[in-house]
């Protein structure tokens, strides 16, 4: 049992922008759930506005009912400010998108597993996909912070449809770690997979990865969790996933499960937001 407290509270949005087509960058001010959380926490929001003095529709204050999961992207334990990196795919995120700087929204967070730091003198590898890149931009600024880690120990692949999507990009290249970038369509480095440049990275490295971090779309991570098994190389996957309540309790967001010790590789759920997001690389059934 964690020890972290779970707080809610009202945080303001300090500001709210738009990084890429469709892709967001949101701001709160949350001293007290910025001072608990640790990267691969999320936080549980709702997007709708509930105040009284609202500046859209009235039918918007109440849409969506339910509350939305986001990864903690940044946190800044000296000014009390969280930041969260979403892309505008339903309502939720539609309405959330529309809201303006002084609004206030309604948090409650830390929740989940944290992913696990990076040990010292070790060489690790993150990769990324679309949004996934969230709770990593969190790590590795914690691991640069802390001074876990140094910045040539971390490499960081990150990989989305286009270039429009890579942005948070910069980020890692200002703390000094090795990025490297891929595109589906080839409008931004490698022309294909993240995954395959995960492939290349392992070969080809001159210091042996020691752990494999995954975040991002089913399929990269599968594949991920499929190239770690056969190079042996442990790790983690941030699962993404619906969270109606965030604490454990629903039961919408379960996951098939193995133990990787038993042999017999019986399957049983377990749930993302309680168990997880964060789960050993080779404990989810994909």
């Amino acid at each position: 049992m964690s020890n972290i407290p779970i707080i809610q509270h009202s945080a303001e949005i300090l500001s709210n922008r738009e990084i890429g087509p469709g892709l967001y960058w949101i701001d709160l001010l949350s001293p007290e759930i910025t001072s608990h959380a640790k990267p691969g926490h999320f936080v549980h929001l709702i997007t709708s506005n509930l105040s009284k003095n609202r500046t859209y529709p009235a039918y918007l204050s109440h849409t969506p009912l339910l509350r939305r999961p986001f990864s903690v992207a940044e946190r800044d334990p000296e000014t009390g400010v969280i930041g969260l990196i979403y892309r505008v795919v339903g309502g939720g995120t539609e309405v959330l998108a529309m809201r303006p700087t002084g609004e206030y929204v309604d948090l409650i967070g830390p929740l989940g597993r944290p992913l696990k730091q990076v040990e010292k003198g070790k060489s690790v590898i993150m990769v990324a996909g679309g949004v996934g890149v969230a709770p990593f931009l969190s790590l590795v600024q914690e691991t640069i912070r802390t001074k876990q880690a140094t910045n040539d120990k971390i490499t960081v692949l990150f990989g989305a449809a286009n270039a429009g999507l890579l942005s948070g990009e910069e980020k890692f290249r200002d703390l000094g770690v090795n990025v490297k970038l891929a595109t589906d369509d080839g409008s931004m480095g490698y022309h294909g997979l993240v995954t395959d440049l995960l492939i290349k990275e392992i070969g080809g490295s001159s210091q042996p990865f020691s752990f494999i971090y995954s975040c991002g779309p089913t399929s990269m991570m599968r594949l991920c969790q499929k190239i770690a098994r056969e190079v042996g190389i442990p790790g983690q996957v941030s699962l993404e996933g619906i969270m109606p309540c965030g604490v454990g309790v629903c039961m919408a967001c379960v996951v098939p499960c193995i133990n990787p010790e038993d042999q017999s590789k019986q399957q049983f759920y377990e749930r993302v937001c309680d168990k997880g997001p964060v789960f050993d690389i080779n404990e989810v059934v994909f």
